[in-house]
């Protein structure tokens, strides 16, 4: 009889040690604070570097970031030509807004021979009528147009290279 006393007792203890770990968990979980994260708090005087900015100098930090991010090209990515020994109708524009001088080589699709090239294109800068490099027989063709971009205009630093698919009509 006093086995059967001890042993509820004990397991009551059990019971209750258990109910209280529990509660100090579930106290602790939702009633955790989010950490306070001060900028300029890692190393100087505080806030020695934290300056103030204006709504229109924010957007322009912001606008000038992403003008970095970004290339820009306008392109037909048809070209016609009536031969391929006269000057045909390209069109490719270099607007004012790219940072970065760009070049277009022309392939036709499974061949590795440059057939066109745009020469290097500055900011501000369009091309409406090219030649061919080759000669091309009468037909429509599927390019692979490789435009490379440079962060000057003496193509010295390659930036990228973005690959556009299109047309080359040879009329006659």
């Amino acid at each position: 009889m006093e086995r059967k006393k001890r042993s509820r007792v004990v397991i009551l203890l059990i019971l209750l040690i258990a109910l209280l770990v529990g509660s100090v968990y579930y106290y602790f979980l939702t009633h955790q604070t989010a950490p306070n994260v001060v900028a300029g708090e890692t190393g100087g005087k505080s806030g020695e570097f934290v300056k103030d900015m204006s709504e229109k100098e924010f957007e322009e930090l912001l606008q000038s970031k992403a003008d970095k991010s970004e290339v820009r090209l306008k392109m037909n990515s048809d070209m016609v030509f009536e031969s391929s020994s006269e000057v045909g109708e390209v069109s490719i524009l270099n607007p004012a807004s790219n940072q970065y001088a760009i070049r277009v080589q022309t392939t036709i699709d499974g061949e590795n021979k440059v057939v066109y090239d745009s020469g290097l294109i500055k900011p501000k800068q369009y091309v409406s009528q090219g030649k061919l490099s080759t000669t091309i027989k009468k037909g429509v063709y599927k390019t692979q147009n490789l435009v490379t971009y440079y962060e000057n205009d003496k193509a010295q630093k390659k930036v990228g290279e973005t690959l556009v698919v299109g047309q080359l009509s040879v009329n006659n």
